[in-house]
């Protein structure tokens, strides 16, 4: 009996230091993000790359140890962590200028695909207007010079803090608010997901708590967040069989950000192909709807045209089309950025294709497998690829046993090393070793996971077997 109650006093007493170190821990990762939200430059890279370094790890320590504390809890945790850098304006990217200058337009009656920003600007109605003008130098030169590349849903939401205040600052904090409830619905539902996958449920903290997540979304206001959020609750409804509903919110997904249209090809084995094209038909028929909102044939080639510089004039933290573009300059003595975009977009499109044929599904998890390399390949041959694109990455891995997600999302922060100087130049160095390191760990993750019965060409699968 003393022998027992021994070992109960034990237990509580390790519970409790558990318990008091991780709340010293969420302590001071808020303390920490403090630091980061209102008093680092982003030109003081080693300051911020050193504090994102110690919140990473203390991140990673609670995704690990949090046996002590309920799901709730945890989320809380999650919720202050956020609301810790609600008051702080963006440091990181200056891309919600071009969120608010939009949300403006549409509440005055301007269509935000139909002007530049450098032709309104000359306007007395805007250049007379003070906000306008400190949103339109705030976004920048290449802001400024093309039209908005937002899809129409995503305006939507920049539309709220513009009807609700005409305080930039506000409309900033607004703006937060609407990414952190996005963000903390999509840990809610992927953790439901891990539970009918039938994974560890805790899982979803090394997406939760992570601090390239936080600062990307809440920090910085980028709508991949709500873009994540649209696509869990997709995936959530199609492995509840309710089909219908997860091609409209996937259609949902895809008028935040384009890119999840590359999730369709993986889809096709599950439902089979009748089903398939009802959930195609559905998706399109949801894009389509929310985009007559502000879409016409002419603003919709205008979004198209921006859509199409992003591969033909930006570079930005690539892999595979730095080595192509050098090269180009060994062969053409000039950088062919115009022709090696749009070809290293085709074999994107040839690869992704190729793999949603080949992987063969036997089970939900191997939709996000396939999902999760065909969103490494689209980035592998990018010729931009911003932090908070990895996003996709790491939501993906969690549901998979890969972990190069999670890798990336430590590594990508290497590129804002790139603001150290008036004159934005990239770190060779720090390039070189996000990029050998990841593919590094791709490598030897295929190797370890990816067995061989998991790939075959078998498209005979996709006609057999119907519901």
């Amino acid at each position: 009996m003393q022998i027992f109650t021994s070992q109960i006093i034990n237990s509580l007493e390790k519970a409790l230091k558990n318990k008091a170190l991780t709340l010293g821990i969420v302590g001071l990762s808020v303390v920490l993000y403090l630091v980061l939200g209102y008093t680092t430059k982003r030109s003081d890279f080693y300051l911020f790359f050193g504090i994102y370094m110690v919140l990473f790890i203390a991140a990673l320590w609670l995704a690990k140890n949090n046996a002590e504390f309920s799901f709730k809890t945890l989320l809380f945790f999650a919720l202050i962590l956020r609301l810790s850098l609600l008051l702080a304006m963006p440091e990181l990217s200056n891309d919600f200028y071009r969120f608010i200058w939009d949300g403006e337009l549409i509440t005055n009656g301007v269509n935000p695909y139909a002007h530049l920003p450098n032709d309104l600007i000359s306007f007395p109605d805007y250049y007379d207007d003070i906000k306008m003008r400190l949103l339109y130098h705030g976004m920048g030169e290449l802001s400024q010079a093309h039209y908005s590349c937002y899809p129409p849903l995503n305006q939507l939401f920049f539309t709220v803090p513009a009807l609700l205040t005409d305080s930039i600052y506000h409309q900033v904090i607004i703006l937060k608010l609407i990414l952190i409830l996005a963000d903390l619905g999509a840990i809610v539902v992927g953790r439901k997901i891990l539970q009918h996958l039938q994974m560890d449920a805790n899982k979803i903290w090394l997406y939760g708590l992570n601090p390239f997540i936080i600062l990307e979304f809440s920090g910085n206001l980028h709508f991949e967040g709500v873009m994540i959020f649209f696509i869990l609750l997709s995936f959530y409804f199609l492995l509840s069989n309710q089909w219908l509903v997860s091609a409209f919110l996937l259609g949902c997904a895809i008028q935040i950000k384009l890119i999840p249209i590359l999730i369709l090809p993986f889809l096709f084995k599950k439902l089979r192909w009748k089903k398939s094209i009802g959930y195609l038909a559905m998706t399109a028929l949801t894009v389509l709807a929310i985009g007559q909102l502000f879409l016409t044939p002419q603003f919709l080639d205008n979004m198209m045209l921006s859509i199409n510089e992003y591969f033909v004039s930006f570079e930005f933290n690539a892999s595979l089309y730095y080595v192509a573009r050098e090269i180009g300059f060994i062969f053409k003595g000039y950088n062919a950025i115009d022709f090696i975009g749009p070809l290293l977009s085709l074999l994107v499109f040839i690869s992704i294709l190729t793999l949603a044929i080949i992987k063969t599904y036997k089970v939900n998890q191997d939709i996000f497998v396939g999902i999760l390399f065909a969103f490494l390949l689209y980035y592998a041959m990018a010729t931009t690829v911003h932090p908070w694109y990895v996003a996709l990455i790491l939501i993906f891995s969690i549901f998979t046993p890969y972990r190069f997600g999670l890798i990336w999302s430590f590594l990508v922060m290497l590129s804002y090393s790139a603001y150290q100087f008036p004159e934005f130049a990239e770190n060779k160095l720090f390039l070189i070793t996000e990029y050998l390191v990841l593919f590094g760990v791709v490598f030897y993750e295929i190797r370890k996971y990816w067995r061989k019965d998991l790939i075959q060409l078998n498209v005979k699968e996709f006609f057999t077997n119907q519901d």
